[in-house]
C-alpha cells in the first residue's frame, strides 16, 4: 500500500526537541515545526483537544487528517494509556510513509519521555513495538494496537472517504499548509468534518490563516485563537456552535 512518489526527494531532520521530522526539498516544507515535532504535536493536538475529553467519554473517537509519521497517533496512544481511557483512532493518509523511513524515526523513546513529564509516576515500559505497529497495521482495517487503543488507517484522500455522522470527539487537522494544498482547507472539507463531529467535538489545527478561519465559520464551527507552539504566534481550536467553553487540561499552553 506504500506510495513512494512523495518521498523521492526527502530529508530526515532532527528538530529542536531532538525528535525527527521529514522535510521535502522541492517545496521546502515538512511534516512538523523545526522548533520541535513532539512539542508541537502536544501543543496543537493532544493538550487542547483530546485531553479535553478525558473523563467525559467512555470511548474517545479521534479523527486525524494526515497520518504521516504517526506522531499524533502515538502521543494519543500514550496519553490515553496514562489516563486509562479507550481511544478509537481513525486517520486518512493518501501517501503512506515507506518502511525504510518510518523504521528510522526516533519517536518511541522520546514520546514516552514527553508524556512522563506530565505523568512521572507511570512506568510505560517499552512501547517501541506498539509504535511500529501503528505503521505496519493493515490499511482500511480496524486493528487493536493495545487493549485501550484501536486504529483504523484509511489509504485515500479526505475527499474520497465516507465518514459516519456525529461520531468524532477530537479532530486533528494536520494537512500540508494551504499554499501547497488549498483544496484541503475548503468549506466543503470542513462541512464533511462538521457532519462527522459529535455534539461536543473539538477540531484543532496549527493553521490560523484568514481563509481557514472563514471556511471553518462557514461550515458551522466557532473558532478560538490560542497561542501557537514555539515558532508560531497563533493556532486554531474550533467547536460546534453553542458548545460550552472548554478548559485546558493538565498542562497549560
Amino acid at each position: 500500500m506504500e506510495n513512494n512518489l512523495l518521498y523521492n526527494d526527502y530529508e530526515l531532520v532532527i528538530t529542536d526537541d531532538g525528535s525527527h521530522s521529514i522535510r521535502f526539498a522541492a517545496i521546502d516544507e515538512g511534516y512538523h515545526s523545526t522548533h520541535g515535532a513532539i512539542k508541537e504535536a502536544m501543543h496543537v493536538y493532544i493538550l487542547p483537544n483530546m485531553a479535553q475529553h478525558i473523563g467525559t467519554q467512555n470511548v474517545i473517537n479521534v479523527f486525524e487528517m494526515g497520518f504521516g509519521t504517526a506522531l499524533n497517533a502515538f502521543l494519543s496512544y500514550l496519553y490515553a494509556k496514562a489516563n486509562n481511557c479507550q481511544v478509537h483512532y481513525t486517520a486518512v493518509e493518501a501517501y503512506p510513509i515507506p518502511k525504510d523511513i518510518y523504521n528510522k524515526l526516533n519517536y518511541a523513546e522520546l514520546c514516552v519521555k514527553e508524556i512522563q513529564t506530565l505523568y512521572p509516576e507511570i512506568d510505560f515500559g517499552n512501547c517501541s513495538d506498539d509504535f511500529f505497529k501503528l505503521h505496519t497495521s493493515e490499511w482500511d482495517t480496524a486493528t487493536s494496537i493495545a487493549p485501550h487503543f484501536k486504529l483504523t488507517k484509511r489509504h485515500c484522500t479526505i475527499q474520497d472517504i465516507n465518514l459516519p455522522k456525529n461520531l468524532y470527539h477530537s479532530i486533528y487537522y494536520d494537512a500540508f499548509a494551504p499554499q501547497f494544498q488549498p483544496e484541503l482547507w475548503s468549506k466543503d472539507i470542513f462541512d464533511k468534518l462538521r457532519q462527522a463531529s459529535s455534539p461536543h467535538a473539538i477540531l484543532t489545527t496549527y493553521c490560523c490563516k484568514g481563509d481557514v478561519k472563514r471556511a471553518l465559520k462557514a461550515a458551522g464551527y466557532t473558532i478560538e485563537k490560542l497561542p501557537g507552539p514555539k515558532g508560531k504566534r497563533e493556532m486554531l481550536r474550533a467547536k460546534i456552535e453553542n458548545q460550552p467553553t472548554v478548559k485546558l487540561y493538565k498542562q497549560s499552553l
